[in-house]
């Protein structure tokens, strides 16, 4: 293959005339030099897959091969998955059930998200028939307006608010990593808040290698809610709020009131410790 492209660009080279111009029999032998290389890509990339998946199903056999030890196996099935594959003491390959798991959990949410924003339409035309005419335009841009601003206010602070925490007693970490800012909520609980501006969406390990995580995912089904939380206000002061004031509004409500709330409720904060029974949706 190698061979047949270096022969083309030669072909491709003598073809040329004199004066710089590309005759046709040039113009033929660059798409078939083209179409080489995109086989070629095809090819390459067809081979790395049937690689990912032997190496998952090997990863499988060897978690459960009946030669190996019960300790070796627990062993092996308590480190974490990592797309690197086996890596000696580190990581282990992710199973061919973890994969599809992972796939389908992605799918999911990703279409959970889409459909939830499609109640930003859905409160847009309930709105605009529920006010007189000479207020659709503005009623409509303040509903475009929470789908902007709530996506920076949700990047920028909301998310990192709601769930980029890591609880800390006593100044000794529970869990994750002590990375943002140190704040205390009722109840005497500390959290060091974290994932500003959406940093600490990958874990990195000591070589430099960067793992990836599913908080991605979550951040966008989240994100779609959040939106939408802004976007019921509207309704409720159409009419009765200049664009201006709801702008600012939508700012806080997003970027604070809505992540200080799922952070109390949804999101394991204090109000779902307060009775035995937790918090209830």
């Amino acid at each position: 293959m190698a061979k047949r492209l270096l022969l083309l660009a030669a072909w491709a080279v003598a073809g040329t005339t004199s004066d710089g111009t590309i005759d046709g029999e040039l113009r033929e032998r660059l798409a078939d030099l083209e179409r080489l290389v995109r086989n070629q890509q095809e090819l390459i990339h067809g081979q790395q897959q049937k690689l990912q998946t032997q190496e998952s199903r090997l990863n499988d056999m060897e978690l459960h091969s009946p030669t190996r030890s019960a300790a070796d196996r627990r062993l092996a099935a308590a480190l974490p998955p990592s797309i690197y594959g086996n890596v000696t003491n580190i990581s282990r390959a992710y199973t061919s059930e973890e994969s599809l798991q992972g796939a389908l959990s992605h799918v999911w949410l990703l279409l959970c998200g889409a459909l939830v924003m499609f109640m930003q339409a859905g409160f847009a035309m309930v709105e605009a028939g529920c006010c007189r005419a000479k207020n659709v335009q503005n009623i409509l841009l303040k509903n475009l307006f929470d789908v902007c601003i709530g996506t920076l206010g949700w990047w920028a602070l909301g998310w990192s608010i709601a769930y980029g925490r890591s609880e800390v007693k006593s100044d000794i970490l529970v869990f994750g990593e002590a990375n943002g800012l140190k704040v205390s909520f009722p109840f005497d609980h500390t959290y060091y808040v974290g994932n500003f501006g959406g940093t600490g969406f990958m874990s990195a390990y000591s070589d430099g290698r960067e793992e990836p995580s599913d908080k991605m995912m979550n951040w966008f089904f989240q994100w779609a809610f959040c939106s939408v939380a802004a976007t019921i206000v509207s309704g409720g002061v159409a009419e009765r709020v200049n664009f201006m004031g709801y702008a600012l509004f939508s700012v806080l409500m997003t970027g604070i009131i809505y992540p200080i709330v799922v952070a109390s409720t949804w999101g394991g904060g204090w109000l779902a410790e307060v009775t035995s029974v937790g918090y209830t949706d």
